[in-house]
């Protein structure tokens, strides 16, 4: 057992991120106390010696709660860790550091960290610069480009696992017996169903679209004919194979054979023109054959809250109910529900709560849309944290590392189906992999339609 001793300001903050860092993410027992001291304090209640942390970031949190003050002094410092001698698993030895100073000072008993490692991981997982920055993209998100991680130049490295690492190793190093818990390398495999037909075989409008931008962009006369032939065949009631549909079946077919279970994310209600086709189609016998073989097949079904649902209580409990009553109907026991924000739109002050108040079990939205990389600075799974109500959630978020249009796609970082892509995608999925933690992976059923785009999947899913 680890006593911690805390500052007495900021205690339910501090509280969440030493259960957060040492009992969910090391698998440790603590007690927490509170005393005089500015500094937070590890000791071993079997052993000799401390650690003792800074603890910044709570000092200016309490000052200055969800204030401009609060943020990190920026440029950030950098600890080049190679000079001090420990043998730490980091993705680079130069550290940025968010909170607190460059350094670890060990002696015989004693160790004092620099780095405000606990503050640093509430500022990342709870999202607090969100809430104190306001400026948005056109889709009211807060982009990658505006974030400290990407302006600093450590969104591509999980800082928070590489924080964990330097006090892995002081606690390893004062307490060798010290037990920790046992992770494994992993993949989640997620698919948003933003579109579960093929809009351009059931909409002249769509299938407009797609013929021109099959003809004009992609140079592909045969396809865009092949696009109003198809509409045509469906139009007049001839049997048609949709390709969203088959895009759906061929994921869980791939993963079945690498033994991934796939979480597919369906939206329930239409809230805006950027959801899917219609209401009824939700509940046509299509989508609901597609669920009964989901779920047959052993995968998991969960909810995808449409564009007008991130900060809006009436539209996202109205989806969730869709889809809960929809399964009860179908005689679909799935007794956990996840899922995604559509378009990623995400706000720290109501979403996470909209996400509680309705039961559901985890979310899987935080990444940005612009850039690929660790919009949470961490690849494990963890408990949320409300910083409307400044409490822990029941709600776990497991943050997305890669959605492949923001690597491939020309309006985020516009790489295209080159060979620096795929490097990128194997990237992140490499980083998660080095910390023993899961490579998020999101992967549009509408986005199977070069055979490019599967070769692509088939090496992420492995």
């Amino acid at each position: 057992m680890l006593t911690v001793k805390i500052p007495k300001y900021c205690e339910n903050e501090i509280e969440y991120s030493i259960n957060t860092v040492l009992s969910e993410f090391l698998g440790l027992d603590v007690q927490i106390e509170s005393h005089q001291s500015s500094f937070i304090s590890i000791f071993n209640n079997s052993s000799k010696g401390n650690i003792t942390l800074d603890s910044s970031f709570f000092s200016k949190a309490d000052a200055a709660w969800l204030n401009k003050n609060s943020l990190p002094q920026v440029p950030l410092k950098i600890w080049d860790s190679s000079k001090s001698g420990l043998k730490l698993n980091l993705v680079s030895p130069n550290i940025p550091i968010i909170y607190g100073q460059p350094g670890v000072f060990i002696n015989e008993k004693n160790i004092h960290i620099g780095i405000d490692i606990f503050g640093s991981t509430f500022f990342m997982l709870s999202r607090y610069e969100e809430l104190v920055e306001k400026k948005r993209d056109n889709h009211e998100r807060f982009s990658g480009i505006q974030s400290l991680a990407f302006k600093e130049g450590f969104l591509d490295r999980p800082i928070i696992n590489e924080y964990i690492e330097v006090l892995k190793y002081c606690l390893t190093n004062l307490w060798p017996d010290l037990k920790f818990k046992d992770r494994k390398k992993n993949n989640f495999i997620t698919c948003d169903v933003d579109w579960p037909y093929n809009p351009s075989l059931y909409s002249s409008k769509h299938m407009a679209r797609s013929f021109l931008r099959l003809l004009l962009k992609d140079f592909d006369i045969v396809k865009a004919l092949k696009c109003v032939y198809s509409f045509f065949l469906v139009k007049f009631g001839l049997n048609y194979q949709d390709s969203y549909i088959n895009g759906i079946r061929w994921i869980m077919d791939i993963n079945e054979l690498n033994s991934n279970k796939v979480a597919f994310y369906f939206i329930t209600s239409k809230t805006s023109s950027f959801d899917t086709l219609k209401d009824k189609d939700f509940s046509s016998s299509y989508i609901r054959n597609l669920f009964k073989e989901i779920k047959n097949r052993g995968h998991e079904i969960g909810i995808h809250p449409g564009y007008e649902t991130f900060d809006n209580p009436k539209n996202f409990k109205k989806t969730v109910d869709n889809l809960r009553g929809f399964l009860k109907r179908e005689g679909i026991e799935q007794k956990n529900i996840g899922g995604r924000q559509h378009f990623l739109r995400w706000d720290a002050s109501i979403t996470p709560i909209l996400w509680e108040a309705n039961n559901l079990s985890y979310d899987s939205t935080l990444s940005y849309a612009d850039k690929s990389g660790f919009r949470c600075g961490i690849c494990y799974e963890y408990t949320m944290y409300s910083l409307t109500n400044r409490k822990p959630l029941n709600l776990k978020q497991k943050p997305l590392i890669v959605m492949e249009c923001s690597i491939i796609a020309d309006r985020y970082e516009g790489l295209g189906y080159s060979d620096k892509s795929i490097e990128r995608f194997e990237y992140f999925k490499e980083i998660c992999h080095k910390f023993n933690g899961t490579f998020t992976l999101l992967w549009h059923n509408s986005h199977l339609e070069k055979d490019i785009d599967k070769v692509f999947y088939q090496k992420l899913i492995k």
